[in-house]
Formats: structure tokens, sequence, C-alpha cells
């Protein structure tokens, strides 16, 4: 199995790249198969040969869609698109013209006919030729098809000016339709501009530009004054100020040195740096922001799910009732048979579902697009419908609602020296990447390297050192090795406990900031209904301070990952609950979380497992991003109800004889770019 990438240029119709995913799925030898239709991308696995693929793709999709180019590459037919575009304006201005032309000066009957069908043909041959064709494939109930009929049923009552009338509103409106979607699509593909193009790779007394995908981990990179951050790693030479806008939606720089993490995705502002690659380019933090944006359109909503639904049962059941309304007409009315066909070919007309069919996706790509724009990157429309069904939040505490840069407070020297207890806790948290464990190490330097380490979840380590062994980690670890202090430590510092297997050496006492905006957050989280909880290793006074200080609803602490799960599921018994977190040990509670999200700045699994990823790392994100899902439903339900009341208001009057086919085409075309440029709603600030 080979994996294929095709784009399908010029498919602009939503409805119809669902019939065409859905066609191309029965296709044997084809796999895996998706199209996203944010990226015209048509990813599939198959044994055959590319040219093989394409021939049979491109067959299927001619007989859904008309003028859709299948292609492995994407440079000429964007300039094709634009080409077409400009002359199809060119032919609405002209045909337009003509019409104001011939209704102000009275010519010849037989010249004015001739002119009439002149314009019809300039604006109508490219919806009537594709709309006859596949009637011989027999999939041809679409709304080119429609304004066929429409068309030629005016032409056959001899209103030759609303056969064109109906060309020439259609066209506009497909070409409004087109812009719509190209511009909604758009806003989400900035976050595909985060993409570096190249890294600089250092090697001996050489620098070489190459795909940042072809960098290893412990390779070093230069990064030169106005490039971007190319791959995650630390920084080995230089200092500099960087913008992190792009990442982290703040405009103030920050300053890197030696030895400080760097990001994918920043932008260098001041000196060169070298870098040593610590993360291979697709576990990168910009790989995975733009895998998500990429993949976001594959996980629909509920409500995009239904629209699909419904038009399959919708559009049968009016093209049905147009014909019925036809025989009645013709033979149970005085109408006689060009008047019959025209009332039902307006009838037909006002029933297409294309105003459904393209503002659903359109609202939720919007949806996408806006949050991305503020740093909130969702993996799916499912993921924004959840946003608003959630009641209640639960946060972790460390990264999440502090800061997560601990400093020591204290250290409480109990059978051995201040500097004994901060070099044995140094060199058993070497590796790790906790940010309790990350301040213990800057706070005492040295080359000893720790053998046979062990590590108890949520608890601590055990090492050897010089022969000796060592514990270092929370209370519960010293209970499990049966460790006691004389009196308990009730401060409301974070402790780390180092002991021998014999007794507690010490204890390191560690202070962790609130971030700025979690107390505005959490007030503004009530204020729209949501109940709020914090779960946390820390010990249980530690977190009751904070959770005090913040207005949290509910708070437990000295919890393992099993006991966070175990709470949120409690919860969930009554009501859906989002979990925020940035660790690795977070990982279990976004995964069993009606909806996870996760922190930007934080580990690779707990990015993997969440449903939303917040790179502004803070929880402000959090309020904006229900806010922004909110008025993405609305505005989706919106769409619903003013498709359907249009277009049934319009049904009726049309079977009745009180609406004419320029009205018609309205109700079809009108009602869609209503909806649509209500979906665009969603980038409006408020």
């Amino acid at each position: 199995m080979s994996k294929y990438i095709f784009h399908l240029r010029g498919l602009t119709c939503a409805n119809c790249a669902g019939k065409i995913e859905e066609a191309l799925k029965k296709m044997p030898d084809m796999e895996k198969l998706h199209y996203d239709f944010l990226n015209d991308e048509l990813i599939l696995e198959s044994e055959k040969e590319s040219k093989d693929l394409k021939i049979e793709i491109q067959e299927v999709v001619d007989s859904i869609e008309d003028g859709v180019i299948v292609t492995e590459e994407i440079g000429e037919e964007i300039e094709e698109e634009e080409e077409e575009e400009n002359f199809s304006i060119y032919k609405c201005i002209f045909v337009f013209l003509g019409l104001i032309f011939l209704h102000f000066i009275k010519l010849d009957e037989k010249i004015s006919l001739i002119s009439y069908l002149i314009l019809y043909v300039i604006i109508g041959y490219d919806i009537v030729k594709p709309s006859i064709l596949k009637i011989t494939k027999g999939n041809f109930m679409d709304e080119k098809f429609l304004m066929t009929v429409a068309s030629l049923a005016a032409i056959i009552a001899g209103e030759y000016a609303e056969a064109v009338a109906v060309m020439l509103f259609y066209t506009v409106g497909e070409i409004i339709q087109d812009k719509a979607v190209d511009s909604s699509k758009n806003s989400i593909k900035e976050a595909l501009k985060l993409k570096p193009e190249f890294a600089n790779l250092k090697k001996a007394d050489t620098v070489k530009k190459v795909d940042p995908a072809e960098v290893s981990v412990g390779e070093i990179i230069v990064i030169m004054p106005g490039e971007k951050v190319p791959l995650d790693g630390k920084i080995i030479k230089g200092s500099s100020n960087l913008d992190t806008s792009n990442i982290s939606g703040e405009f103030a720089p920050i300053s890197l040195e030696v030895g400080d993490e760097i990001t994918s995705g920043f932008v260098n502002l001041d000196s060169s740096l070298e870098v040593e690659v610590t993360k291979e380019y697709k576990e990168g933090t910009i790989a995975k922001i733009i895998d998500m944006v990429k993949n976001a359109s594959s996980s629909k909503a509920k409500v995009e799910k239904f629209i699909t639904r419904f038009a399959k049962i919708y559009t049968p059941i009016v093209i049905g009732l147009a014909v019925l309304l036809f025989l009645v007409l013709n033979f149970a009315s005085s109408l006689t048979f060009k008047e019959s066909i025209y009332r039902a070919a307006i009838f037909l007309v006002i029933s297409c579902p294309c105003a459904l069919a393209i503002s659903v996706p359109l609202t939720i790509f919007a949806g996408i697009g806006s949050l991305s724009r503020r740093s909130i990157f969702v993996k799916g429309g499912n993921s924004i419908e959840a946003l608003t069904d959630i009641e209640g939040i639960a946060f972790d505490k460390t990264g999440t609602v502090t800061n997560g840069e601990f400093t020591i407070a204290e250290v409480e020297e109990i059978k051995a020296s201040k500097d004994e207890i901060l070099e044995i806790a140094s060199v058993g948290e070497m590796y790790s990447t906790h940010p309790i464990g990350k301040a213990i190490v800057k706070s005492f330097e040295t080359k000893k390297i720790p053998q046979d380490l062990k590590n108890f979840g949520g608890k601590g380590i055990e090492f050897e050192l010089e022969g000796k062994t060592y514990l270092v980690g929370n209370k519960k670890l010293m209970d499990d090795f049966s460790l006691k202090l004389e009196k308990d430590s009730n401060s409301n510092y974070v402790d780390v406990f180092v002991a021998d297997k014999k007794e507690i050496l010490g204890i390191i006492k560690l202070k962790d900031e609130i971030k700025d905006a979690v107390k505005e957050s959490v007030i503004n989280l009530h204020k729209r209904g949501i109940k709020t909880y914090m779960f946390s290793g820390d010990k249980e006074n530690v977190v009751k301070e904070i959770a005090s200080e913040v207005g949290i609803d509910y708070y437990k602490g000295s919890l393992l990952p099993d006991d966070k799960v175990r709470e949120i599921k409690k919860i969930e018994k009554n009501k859906k609950i989002a979990f925020v977190g940035d660790g690795t040990n977070d990982a279990p509670s976004l995964a069993s979380a009606y909806l996870g999200i996760s922190m930007g700045s934080g580990s690779d699994i707990a990015i993997e497992t969440s449903d939303i990823v917040l790179l502004k790392n803070d929880i402000s994100s959090v309020v904006r991003g229900i806010d922004i899902a909110k008025k993405v439903k609305k505005i989706a339900y919106q769409n619903i109800f003013i498709a359907l009341f249009l277009k049934v208001l319009v049904l009726i009057f049309g079977a009745v004889g009180y609406v004419s086919m320029p009205l018609a085409v309205f109700a079809d075309v009108g009602v869609a770019l209503i909806c649509i440029l209500n979906s665009l709603r969603v980038f409006r600030e408020e």
C-alpha cells in the first residue's frame, strides 16, 4: 500500500465534495480515503499506480461535478482558476449590460430574440452543457440541472429575459459563494504559514540549508536574525530576543539564552543562535499544529452530519413534489402545459438545498479559523460543538492555574546540609521534565550521574549515587518506604523530600506563582454557568490555598493520575466537563474527560491526547473559546432556520403562482448568500 494525495482544483461545493467522497469510498483498491475540503486534498492508500488512480478519480469527479481537475501538483491550476474566475466576472458584466440595453431599447422581435439567446449561451453554456452530459450518467440532480430546467422552462414560456436572468443570478451567486468559501479557508490556512521552509544545518565548519524534516535529534542548527525557528531544541550558543506571537499570540518578545529551550515557530529578532535539536520535525510544536489544522475538517460536528443526512431525504422528496405539482396543474386546473411546467420548474429551483449544504460547513470552517487566529487549535468541528456543551471545567494546578516555574523558597536541613540535600536531589532529577524537577536541577550544578534510576508514577524516584540508594519525592513515596518525620510539614509550599533508605535527610520547599488572568477567567466561567474544579498531585493545603485565592468551586490535592481520572468520572455522572492540563501525567485525564484541553507548552502526549490546544498557555483562552464556539453553533442553527423558513415560504407561494423565476432563483442563490454572509459573522469581534 502506498499513500497518495491528490488535489481537486476548482471544487468549491461542500455538498458535491461529500458526494465525491462517498462515491470514491465505494471504489475498489482505495483504502483509508478522506477528502479534506479545507485544503483541497484527497488522501488515500492504494496498491495501484498514481497515474491509474488519477484517471479513475477524474472519471468519478466528472460524473458528479464538471470542471474539477484532479492533480498531484497545485501550482499551475491555481493560476488557471484565477483566469477562469476573472473571465466569469467579465461575462456577468457583459450579460448584465446586455439585459439593461435590451430592456430600454426596443428592437425588432427577431433581433431581440436572437440577442437574448446569444446572452443566454454566453452566460449559460458552462451550466447547461455539464447538466446535459450528467443526464446520461444518471447523477444529474444538482443545482446546475435545476437552473437549466428553470431557464429552459422560461424560454418555453416566452420569458427570454427571465431565462437569461436566472443564469446571470446563479453565476453571480456562485462567484460570491466561491469567494466566501475561499475567504473562510484562507483564514484557517494562515496557521499553515507557521511551517518553516528550511533549517540551517551545521556540519563541522559549514552551514547548509536543508528541509527541516531531514534534521535529526542531536544535530546543530543555526538560526539567523529574521528567520523562523524550524525545530524545537535547546540553545547552546548565543542569546537573542524572539517573537513568539505566531505560537502564543503574545506580541511582547521574550529573551532566551544558552540552556533555554526554544520552540519551532518563534521568529529570531536580534542575534544568531546555535540550537541543539531535541525533537524531530514531525514531533515538534509546529508540525503538530499544522497536522491539527489540516485534519480539522475531517471530524464533523453533529449539525454537519444532520445536514448531510437531511439533504439526501429532502432533495428527492421536493423533486417528487415538483413532478406531482406539474401533473396536478396540467390535468386538474385551467393552466396550460407551458404555464404548468413553468410553475413546476420554479418549485424545483426553490427546492435546491445548496444554502444548507454550503452555509453550515462554512460556519464550522469560520469557527475553526476564528479560533486559530486566537491561538486556539481544535481537532475538528465536533470539538467546537463539545465546547458549547460543557457544564464544568477541571484544571490541573501546575502549569495551568500556576506558572509552573518553581523557585526554591527554603531547604529544611534534617540529617544533611543544604548543599548535600540539593546535590542529591539535582542528580536524581537530572532527566526530569517536570517543572519541579527542572527547578531543583537549576539550583545546583553537578556532573554526577544517577544509577539504576526507578520512577514511581506521581510519587518520585529511587536511584543510586556513589554506592548509596536515595529517594526523592513527595510524602507518599516516604510513606511507601516507611520513612516518617517527627512532625508533619504543614507549610503552603510544595515539599520535595530527600532521603536514603533509613531516614529523611531534608525537605526542599518550592513555591509557584498563580498566573495573572486565572482569577478573572474563573469569574467569567462562573458568569457563564460553568462550575470549576482543580485536581492536583500537590498536597491538600497548597491546593486549598490556591483554589480559595482564585475562586475555584471544588478542589482536591494529593492525587495520582488514576485518582484524577476517578474524580472526573464521578463528576461526569451528572455533567459534561472539560479537563485542562499540560503534563504527561495529565494525559489519562485529558483522554477520559468529555473534552480534553491542553496547554501548548505541555508535553507531547498531552497535546496528542487532547481535543483542543491553547498555545497562549492562558486559561482566559478557554473562556474565549467557549464564546466563539457558542457563536458558531448559534449561527449554524440560524442558517438552518433561515434557509428552511424562506424556502418553505417561497415554495408555498410558488406552488400557487405568486413567485416569478427571478424570485425563485433568489430563494436558492439569494438565501445561500444570506446564510454565507451570516456565517462570516463568526470572524467579527464582539
